[in-house]
């Protein structure tokens, strides 16, 4: 039998559409060994390893639309862009992590951190994990918008700065077969990044690394949508990625518009339920 995984691209909040995804899975026992996220990919994988079905939704929707998560108090509260605490803390008060659950399930789970000192990509499993979910705020902690985390005594950030989708490390964890879940509408390609970005990254990080990532990031993205579709060719990839545009950015925070696209993303698995039993098979 093919040893199949799942790979969970970041986006902010378009993430919901993952959140939609992963609940149509479970809701249909299809509950893979192995997985693995960057960024907001992360924080929504939790769940489906857990197998709590109703914090996907709250981890979703609910929380990103809640006052304050974006701009101004979390940057006096968090002195950052983005509320990654507030976030965590609100998804905690509604349904907290069943860790218990979590560590025991038979589904193995990797997160992606870039590490600031080294500037390499670096995966760790589930079992650094713990309640306060170090781990997980450490890979949302997006450039620019949000402070590294310390985790082992280095700063960590949002690895999707060099791996934004992480076939390769699915791979290298000897999957077969992969099911890559993506928040971007077919046909999306990634521009470079903008003159202005690449002067910030130098202003806040005075890492001239750091900016070379960033600047050569839209060149990796077409490199790793590259390898996924070579997979593809060779039955060895099924990606489930929205094919329909809500008008739904990384930084919508609006329930009237993260509801829907949270739906799609479970409406449109549903509608390849077949094709994806099949793919596991």
């Amino acid at each position: 039998m093919s040893r199949v995984g799942i790979v969970a691209e970041g986006g902010g909040t378009k993430a919901a559409y993952s959140a939609g995804v992963l609940k149509c899975l479970l809701e249909h026992d299809i509950v893979l060994p192995y997985c693995v996220g960057i960024s907001a990919g992360t924080e929504i994988l939790l769940s489906y390893v857990s197998k709590q079905v109703d914090r996907l939704e709250v981890t979703g929707i609910d929380a990103p639309c809640q006052k304050g998560v974006v701009g101004l108090r979390p940057f006096l509260k968090e002195g950052s862009i983005f509320g990654i605490e507030a976030t965590y803390d609100f998804i905690e008060s509604r349904v907290p992590l069943d860790l218990e659950a979590f560590q025991n399930s038979e589904t193995q789970m990797e997160v992606g951190l870039y590490n600031l000192k080294t500037h390499k990509v670096e995966y760790f499993d589930k079992s650094h994990i713990d309640k306060d979910e170090t781990l997980i705020k450490a890979s949302c902690a997006l450039l620019l918008l949000a402070r590294p985390y310390e985790f082992k005594g280095e700063m960590w950030m949002d690895a999707g700065l060099v791996d934004m989708i992480s076939i390769e490390q699915s791979l290298r964890a000897g999957n077969d077969k992969h099911i890559v879940i993506s928040t971007k509408e077919e046909g999306y390609v990634r521009n470079p990044a903008p003159k202005w970005q690449l002067l910030l990254s130098n202003l806040v990080y005075k890492d001239k690394q750091i900016t070379d990532d960033l600047r050569n990031r839209h060149i990796r993205y077409k490199e790793q949508w590259d390898k996924i579709a070579e997979l593809e060719k060779q039955g060895k990839a099924l990606v489930l990625r929205p094919h329909k545009d809500l008008g739904v950015t990384r930084y919508t925070t609006d329930p009237e518009k993260l509801g829907p696209w949270f739906q799609l993303g479970y409406d449109e698995t549903l509608e390849r339920m077949d094709q994806i039993k099949e793919f596991i098979k």
